[in-house]
């Protein structure tokens, strides 16, 4: 039976289920195949599977994520627009899911040829999953968690479940590709029968998903005289919001480390620790930590707040990746360092989707429209600018480096790899640090969503005289 749209106050604030909060969390896990893949995966894939030049696929990444940025912001204006019996954000999801399964076995695909037949075809099948579907899915399905409750605390418990279920698919993901491709023979074929698997498990659980959750949040987004924001006044309004543009630049940095990692976690295992299937072991050891942490977490932040909570990650996963430099090839310091990042990411991944949703509330108290779509679009967009730039630069390193995907590679391509792993995630989570040292909102949130509730109040008896 289709789940009601609700939007009294009660509804509002209702207690969300057990089972309402595991559909969302399932939908986190089913778009982290894409994520994973794209993030952890995928540059290995082209380089040392197809063997495409590792300049070309950097260069091609750092474009498409230009567009993908592009297309994040178009279709946060389509999410406010859109009216559907299904909702606004929850729709989405539902038409988008078979093309996103599709999609992400088209990016193993690739034909034979030249190096740039198949840097055309890489050029297409990545947009087309990453900057058209992956976006039109997962844009919405951030959206949803704004929709679905305004306590704070409600919030919170949905966004933890979120966190902790995504790491659950990173890990599952990140973890045993590498075995199951080479179960499955070590071929693009294996690669492609793989990327079947998950794409149908993916649509599966996005069915789950868009079952069991609901909106109950009313939309203020058009302006007070009634007409709808045009983009350009949607944008400006995002502009003067100073915690959107604090959030901002946590995203590009969060999307840098997560590149960084991602993209040299299986050259790190190759080439400096001597096995390659010991992606596996840094995403595990990562991982499970970051679960354990999201599980835990829910008392740090009644006690020290979300800020507080995410800067003490950030300054725990810094100091994990400051260890590392003592002795870079050790196994034991690299999954130490691991588990000292997975710390750090579980406070701050734990945290941070309820704080954008306070983003949001503020933006609403400080402008008197609700762009939610168009703020997690902004975000989401610097990310991907973020995590692109990142790839080409990786990319233009390595190939400096001499770095040419075979199994033997010059000494100095093995230390440069090195370096962007340490070097780059200790950088990644300083910035973040200095970041939120300036993000205040915790402490004035309270008195905001009174007053917003006093004002709903007030309007809604007027209506009623």
């Amino acid at each position: 039976m289709e789940p009601p749209i609700t939007g009294t106050a009660d509804a509002q604030f209702a207690r969300i289920r057990t089972r309402e909060k595991l559909a969302y969390g399932m939908g986190d896990v089913a778009c982290n195949v894409v994520f994973a893949l794209t993030t952890s995966l995928l540059l290995y894939f082209y380089t040392n599977v197809i063997h495409v030049d590792v300049l070309i696929v950097g260069t091609i990444l750092m474009i498409s994520r230009i567009f993908d940025g592009i297309s994040d912001v178009i279709v946060g204006a389509l999410i406010d627009r859109t009216h559907s019996r299904h909702g606004k954000a929850r729709a989405w999801i539902l038409w988008m899911m078979l093309p996103y399964g599709i999609s992400a076995v088209l990016l193993f695909t690739v034909p034979p040829g030249s190096q740039w037949v198949r840097a055309v075809y890489i050029f297409i099948t990545y947009n087309l999953c990453t900057t058209v579907v992956y976006t039109a899915l997962n844009l919405p399905y951030a959206t949803l968690a704004t929709l679905m409750t305004r306590d704070t605390a409600q919030r919170a418990s949905v966004n933890l479940y979120r966190t902790g279920m995504s790491a659950v698919g990173n890990l599952v993901v990140t973890a045993v590709t590498f075995p199951l491709v080479s179960l499955l023979g070590n071929t693009q074929r294996a690669w492609i029968t793989v990327s079947l698997l998950y794409a149908a498990l993916s649509i599966l659980m996005l069915w789950f998903c868009f079952q069991n959750c609901r909106e109950r949040v009313p939309l203020a987004t058009k302006t007070r005289e009634g007409r709808e924001v045009p983009l350009l006044q949607g944008l400006r309004l995002i502009l003067t919001n100073r915690y959107f543009l604090l959030f901002f630049l946590l995203s590009v940095f969060l999307a840098f480390y997560e590149a960084v990692t991602g993209s040299c976690s299986a050259y790190y295992a190759q080439y400096v620790l001597g096995d390659r299937d010991l992606t596996g072991a840094l995403a595990a050891f990562e991982s499970v930590p970051q679960i354990v942490t999201v599980l835990f977490l829910a008392p740090f932040i009644f006690r020290l707040g979300k800020r507080g909570v995410a800067l003490s990650g950030a300054v725990i996963a810094a100091l994990g990746m400051a260890m590392q430099l003592f002795s870079p090839a050790s196994l034991r310091l690299a999954l130490f360092a691991c588990v000292l990042r997975g710390i750090g990411k579980g406070c701050f991944r734990g945290v941070k989707y309820s704080m954008l949703a306070d983003i949001i509330e503020y933006g609403h108290w400080k402008t008197g429209v609700r762009l939610q779509g168009l703020i997690v679009s902004a975000t989401t967009a610097g990310q991907k600018f973020g995590s692109g730039a990142t790839m080409a630069l990786v990319g233009l390193l390595l190939e400096a480096a001499g770095f040419s995907g075979r199994s033997v590679i010059p000494a100095r391509a093995a230390v440069m790899i090195e370096h962007i792993y340490i070097y780059g995630n200790l950088l990644a989570w300083a910035l973040i640090a200095i970041c939120l040292l300036w993000y205040r909102l915790d402490r004035i949130y309270p008195g905001i969503m009174a007053d917003m509730l006093a004002r709903e109040q007030a309007q809604e008896k007027q209506a009623d005289s």
